[in-house]
């Protein structure tokens, strides 16, 4: 049945259905001819309606259920006997404030059904803000509770000076464990029996939740004490150990996985070694309290995690990476400095105490990305003369995540500072309703090249890739997107589905199959690797499936560097210095590491985790020295500064296998390693040799390739990397111009990893069509022959953030082009201005514009016509 609104043109306010007596919504299989459950085929009608908002009645229950194209369903319910009795009549009164004539008809539009079900979508984009600065909050809050420990703090600081980045990880991985498990129990995934009494046994002693809302019990009784009292770490110990490992009785299973390894991280148990007992450290309850309040509540409100999309989690914690552990210099506050002051950055009070005066602010710019300080307070830090003036002056800026109560950290402390990178990207939530759209259209001409009645297999054969894929947000989308496509493809042929585990539904299990075999990730941020894990682990969780195995498919590694296995074969990076003596030696390790792959990518659903870990290790010994030598040439090209010495250096380099040096393989290693590591390190990506499946096969490359590059002017660019990396990007893209924005390198290096035919969506600043980032991604591209047939010019950011961007879609030479578009326009042709038209060039300035006047004294460099088509990119080109 259907509502209809008579006085909006009969508009459908919402669908109706009633299930027949005794069907359960979220049973699988009990429809006939459908897989998937009452609920989830009325999500599917509603999105496929447009409807979006509908009724399903069973027995039991009457639901609210919310379902918009493009973004994750919701559901609302109400126990229909409690409705009939005097202790529902509050759920009765809420059934009516949510469905009566008021809100269905009559109330103003704000204020209709469909209205504020959006509004309270669009919201979820502020509360993953505010999320994301708690959970700042709280990864300074778990270092400080380790500091509060003597025993912890030993280990800590050891680490600090000997492995900052192991204990920065550390911390970072103690909050994702927390995040799956909270996801999890909101899910109602944990624990996997679902009897009572297991679930009595679990909330009472293993429960996340449960552990809060204990210590908050505890704190309202024994306020005073809560930094003596300990017992909530060996609980989360206990419980993460558990994940891990499974218990004997299936009360939990096994999850195997990095995540949960408590051999990764062994600080975390109190132990140096491996050979170590662990022991639980004397974390405060007050500290777990503080993490598990930044987790779990905003504002005074209960947070609840199933409501949350895997993007949001992912952007939340996308927000705690880039940072690194260091000791304190001097004494130091944080405040609020970097991108919009929003990021808690550490000043060193003595050092800003012995600056100038006059340049103090100057100095909170340069080093701390500090700006916009008021009158007074420029004043006050002016007029300082003790360090107690300079924290009075910083007073009002002082970040208490990082400072609580505004007190200095004393000097030699471990604190968490951003990076240069962290301080000047910030981080936006890349929300569904951004991802969903691109990605659709992204597999247009993929679908299109494979006809109307894909297969299974051909659908599993799709190869789709992020190469800046940070919190995986564009991966989980195309998961999703995917996963659809292969359920339509076993409904067209039934002999080819699979049989389902008892613990996932056919959409669940496409999920599965589809993050195994078909999604690729690479990030130059080894965090970014093991978050965009969680995100797909997130989007294919089962009650008692293990973690999909994907560290086949998600790697650490800088995109925009590297070679082909044919250079590597060949000794070099420039073709005129080749010297091709390992080329039979390299083929001979890729095929070997080839097939070990295959077996990991193919195996059935009973091959454990741990063994699909240890395939991957042997697999992987075939590419070690095969990488150390890749990385060995490319570190030759940043030992100069000049295009002579380089090639000397790449010279020298072969000389010790051209001479058949016993040690050849030795300085290859070495020389990556110096590559990898001191200031700026480079981690080469060699994408042939890492993902030799994709570049393999007939009509090699991916067949889709989506995200959201890192945008940067060639001023940052310079800044964050080592010497020589932009002249690396001019050398690798021909006919670029060094004034281009490293987002022009990641549209070219898209183009080279694509198939024929194959397409790519990607995000871009406004940049991509101007000038020399123009000149240099998109023209070159289409004169290479790929096809621009999708482009928004100007996109605002959902949500609060004042980023306005560019969206692109092409193809790779295709045989067949989707309809184009620009702005949601038809139009004959998207050029490189994206823009209607045939011209990708800066029109040449005629003589007479060289002379033309913009003022009385100085003459324009600029051609008349050039200067209006930078200033007025919307116009005809």
């Amino acid at each position: 049945m259907a509502l209809i609104d008579p006085r909006s043109d009969n508009r459908t306010l919402l669908l109706v259905r009633t299930e027949t007596p005794g069907t359960e919504p979220d049973a699988r299989g009990v429809l006939d001819g459908w897989e998937a459950s009452p609920q989830q085929r009325f999500e599917r009608l509603l999105r496929e309606s447009g409807v979006e908002v509908g009724v399903l009645f069973c027995d039991t229950q009457l639901r609210l259920v919310y379902a918009p194209r493009g973004e994750t369903a919701g559901w609302i319910g109400w126990p229909l006997h409690d409705l009939s009795s005097v202790a529902g009549r509050s759920m009765l009164g809420g059934l009516k404030s949510a469905l009566g004539t008021d809100r269905l008809f009559t109330a103003p539009a704000n204020m209709r059904l469909h209205a504020v079900l959006k509004a309270s979508r669009d919201a979820q984009a502020i509360v993953s803000i505010t999320l994301a600065e708690q959970v700042l909050g709280a990864l300074h809050e778990l270092l400080r509770g380790f500091l509060a420990d003597d025993d912890a703090r030993e280990l800590v600081e050891a680490l600090a000076d000997e492995d900052p980045e192991q204990l920065y990880e550390g911390l970072l991985t103690v909050l994702l464990r927390l995040v799956f498990v909270l996801f999890a129990e909101d899910r109602e995934l944990l624990p996997s029996m679902t009897a009572d009494a297991a679930r009595i046994l679990y909330d009472e002693n293993y429960s996340a939740r449960g552990l809060y809302d204990q210590l908050l019990e505890d704190k309202a009784l024994n306020p005073d004490t809560m930094d003596e009292r300990v017992g909530g770490w060996g609980r989360l110990l206990a419980l993460f150990g558990m994940i891990h490992s499974g218990h004997r009785s299936g009360f939990i299973r096994s999850r195997g996985g990095r995540l949960f390894d408590p051999d990764v991280f062994l600080f975390l148990q109190g132990r140096n070694t491996k050979e170590d007992k662990a022991r639980v450290l004397r974390i405060s309850d007050n500290c777990i309290l503080n993490v598990l309040e930044g987790l779990l509540s905003l504002k005074g409100e209960r947070l609840s995690y199933k409501a949350l999309d895997v993007e949001q989690i992912g952007s939340v914690y996308e927000t705690v990476m880039g940072f690194r552990v260091e000791r304190a210099s001097g004494p130091m506050l944080a405040i609020k400095a970097g991108k919009n002051n929003k990021t808690p950055v550490y000043v060193d009070l003595n050092a800003l105490l012995n600056t100038s005066p006059a340049d103090r602010k100057k100095y909170l710019k340069e080093e701390c990305q500090r700006a916009n300080l008021t009158k007074r307070q420029e004043d006050a830090l002016k007029a300082a003369t003790s360090v107690e003036d300079l924290a009075a002056a910083l007073d009002p800026i002082v970040d208490e995540r990082a400072s609580p109560h505004k007190r200095p950290a004393p000097q030699g402390t471990p604190i968490l500072q951003p990076t240069d990178e962290r301080r000047e990207s910030g981080s936006h939530y890349t929300p569904r309703s951004l991802t969903q759209p691109i990605v659709a259209e992204a597999l247009e001409p993929v679908l299109l090249h494979l006809g109307e009645t894909p297969t299974p297999d051909q659908i599993l054969d799709i190869k789709v890739c992020d190469p800046a894929m940070g919190s995986g947000a564009f991966l989980v989308e195309t998961c999703r997107a995917l996963a659809t496509q292969l359920t339509l493809a076993w409904e067209r042929n039934p002999a080819l589905r699979p049989t389902l585990p008892q613990d996932e539904d056919e959409d669940l299990h496409a999920r599965r199959l589809v993050a195994q075999r078909c999604l690729y990730g690479v990030d130059r941020n080894p965090m970014a690797v093991d978050l965009a894990r969680l995100s797909l682990w997130l989007a294919t969780l089962a009650r008692d499936h293990e973690f999909t195995f994907l560290d086949h498919a998600l790697k650490s590694g800088d995109s925009l560097v590297g070679l082909t296995e044919g250079e590597i074969g060949a000794l070099t990076w420039d073709a005129k210095i080749a010297k091709p003596l390992l080329v039979g030696h390299i083929k001979e390790r890729v095929t070997k590491w080839r097939e070990g792959r295959q077996a990991i990518r193919t195996a059935p659903d009973d091959v454990s985790l741990a063994l699909q870990e240890v395939r991957l290790r042997e697999a992987e010994k075939q590419l070690t020295t095969i990488r150390n030598v890749g990385d060995a040439l490319v570190s030759t090209f940043f030992a100069a500064a000049k295009a002579t010495a380089r090639k000397k250096e790449l010279e020298a380099f072969q000389v010790a296998f051209t001479e058949r040096r016993a040690d050849a393989w030795e300085v290859a290693a070495h020389m990556a390693s110096e590559l990898r590591t001191g200031d700026h390190p480079i981690a080469p990506f060699h994408w042939q040799i890492e993902f030799p499946e994709v570049f393999g096969r007939d009509n090699p490359g991916f067949d889709l390739i989506v995200g959201n590059p890192p945008f940067a002017g060639k001023n940052t660019v310079a800044k964050g990397n080592r010497a020589g990396y932009g002249q690396w990007l001019q050398w690798r893209h021909d006919k670029t111009h060094g004034n281009a924005d490293l987002v022009a390198h990641f549209f070219r290096r898209a183009e080279g990893l694509l198939r024929k035919g194959g397409g790519f969506g990607l995000i871009a600043s406004n940049t991509i069509a101007q000038g020399d980032t123009r000149e240099s991604g998109l023209r070159q591209m289409i004169a290479h022959g790929t096809v621009l047939y999708r482009a928004v010019r100007r996109l605002k950011w959902p949500g609060e953030a004042a980023v306005v961007v560019s969206v692109v879609h092409g193809a790779k030479r295709p045989e067949q082009v989707p309809p184009l578009r620009i702005d949601g326009r038809p139009v004959e042709r998207v050029s490189a201005f994206l823009v209607n038209g045939d011209n990708d060039a800066s029109p040449m300035p005629r003589v007479s514009d060289l002379l033309c006047m913009t003022d009385p004294v100085h003459a324009s460099p600029k051609g008349s016509m050039h200067d209006h088509l930078e200033r007025n990119p919307g116009r005809t080109a």
